[in-house]
């Protein structure tokens, strides 16, 4: 489990057990649309993360409208999904413009589990 959110300084940084432990925790959501929403805590600090994830790619030409929503297809495999911290917790030594606590780790989600 993160240690206390307090003690944890900005550091981009990864670990073997952040994926693992993101599987166990976050949860998969659908968000109309756009796509879907993976959320919650923090591997490295445990403060809550809410991490879009696009499911659909549209190419459109200039002057067409977009493609019928029912035209959707998802990806037929399991994704590998790249993931950053995106909470909003204070971590001091954070660069002016980012957000979190600097961990990243990647996710896989398997196919049927949107």
């Amino acid at each position: 489990m993160p240690e206390a959110a307090a003690e944890k300084v900005y550091q981009e940084i990864t670990a073997p057990e952040y994926g693992p432990l993101v599987a166990t925790t976050f949860v998969l959501q659908e968000a109309g649309r756009a796509g879907s929403l993976l959320s919650g805590p923090c591997p490295r600090c445990g403060h809550r993360c809410d991490v879009p994830v696009v499911d659909n790619v549209f190419k459109g030409l200039p002057g067409m409208p977009g493609l019928p929503w029912g035209n959707r297809r998802r990806p037929a495999e399991d994704r590998i999904e790249p993931m950053v911290c995106e909470c909003g917790g204070e971590h001091p030594g954070r660069p002016t413009g980012r957000t979190g606590c600097g961990a990243y780790w990647t996710l896989v989600i398997k196919n049927g589990s949107r």
